[in-house]
């Protein structure tokens, strides 16, 4: 997550989501704290999520979808929304998880689902991150992003991953 401002915002969230634990920037990255006084630093935001995680409080993603929509939105632009994770390996058949909080900042709504694989559900979920230039889909199975896929129609939907492998049809209709 680049940007003093994205970092300070992913802190902000993360002392809102994770109770016992103090979350502060520094130039390149975080420092972590907790309430006994030990701290670590994380440059890269997957060090950061790890630190994080056995601290949230959050369970569900309705929770966080909440929660993200109670934190103001970023009034500054995505910098590099034109940026693609690396693409998945595989097409995975997921549940698209935080639809309640679409409009929310892109990298507050990737914290997110970055803190719910870590701790409440390893999926195989999926997270649509729409509105902006390259818009993708971010995969994840086992707590661990498998990476991206473009967005397709049904990745609109939340609906559990087995629906996704029935055949849809469409009634047939008298003229």
């Amino acid at each position: 997550m680049s940007g003093p401002i994205r970092r300070a915002s992913i802190a902000r969230f993360l002392n809102r989501s994770c109770p016992g634990i103090t979350v502060k920037t520094f130039p390149q990255g975080w420092t972590i704290a907790t309430r006994t006084g030990a701290s670590k630093t994380a440059k890269a935001f997957n060090d950061l999520l790890e630190a994080a995680a056995p601290h949230s409080s959050v369970r569900t993603w309705a929770e966080f979808d909440e929660l993200l929509l109670a934190t103001s939105s970023s009034t500054h632009p995505e910098e590099f929304d034109e940026y693609q994770p690396r693409p998945a390996d595989k097409a995975l058949d997921a549940q698209t998880v935080l639809t309640g909080s679409s409009l929310a900042a892109a990298h507050l709504r990737l914290t997110a689902f970055g803190l719910g694989i870590r701790t409440f559900d390893p999926g195989p979920v999926a997270v649509n991150v729409e509105h902006r230039q390259a818009p993708f889909r971010l995969l994840a199975l086992s707590g661990q992003v498998l990476g991206s896929t473009e967005i397709s129609t049904l990745a609109h939907h939340s609906v559990p991953a087995t629906l996704h492998q029935q055949p849809r049809t469409l009634p047939d209709m008298e003229t």
